[in-house]
């Protein structure tokens, strides 16, 4: 199969998915926004704390975060984002949320962005979902690359992508503006290879995690 082929089995496989799927972790899982979770995405994202290193201020009202589940939900059905909550395993309480976004089926990547409340850091519970989520973006998914950007400073967020594998690209020069001026990006990728190899070396290899 070339590249091509291979690139429109990728795209269909997104666009056969009736939903977006359910991801089981051990301490968190993966699922798709709820009418219920507009409280703890307010939560989140109306904390100066989690929105530091943002390029928006953080929420103000309760309607901001009705009108981002909807964006989470509008971005799947269009096939460009897939966003998932990031709930507790034990109680699915809504800890944080996980996107994959600037789908790019043609070229086999994407970018991911992710934010936990900050009374669940320090577990480990965001490396924890962003391999969730990786383990389905490169195994069922079947990318080659997933890139992020980091804020010059923001160490944490740094730190779990590197423990993760991804390696540290460049930086893109004034790439935002972070609210008051305009702000370098750090850049960091991990390819396929590198994560089914990490996955093999730490004996924690699978294909893609328990989906519904």
């Amino acid at each position: 199969m070339d590249f091509v082929e291979r690139a429109d089995a990728l795209g269909a496989r997104l666009q056969a998915l009736p939903d977006l799927p359910v991801l089981d972790g051990a301490r968190v899982r993966l699922r798709p926004v709820r009418d219920d979770d507009v409280d703890g995405l307010f939560a989140i994202f109306s904390d100066a704390r989690v929105m530091r290193y943002w390029s928006r201020p953080a929420m103000t009202s309760r309607e901001e975060s009705v009108a981002y589940a909807a964006r989470m939900r509008a971005g799947f059905r269009a096939r460009e984002v897939c966003a998932w909550i990031v709930a507790d395993a034990a109680d699915d309480r809504c800890l944080g949320q996980v996107t994959l976004y600037e789908m790019r089926a043609r070229h086999f990547r994407c970018e991911i962005g992710y934010a936990l409340r900050a009374d669940a850091w320090g577990r480990g519970l965001a490396q924890e979902s962003i391999g969730t989520a990786l383990d389905w973006a490169f195994g069922w998914l079947g990318l080659n690359r997933v890139a992020a950007d980091v804020a010059p400073g923001n160490d944490a967020s740094a730190r779990v992508l590197e423990r993760l594998g991804f390696r540290r690209e460049g930086t893109l020069r004034e790439n935002f503006c972070n609210q008051a001026e305009l702000q370098d990006s750090l850049v960091f990728g991990l390819l396929a290879r590198d994560w089914q190899a990490r996955r093999a070396a730490t004996g924690t290899a699978r294909h893609a995690p328990a989906a519904t």
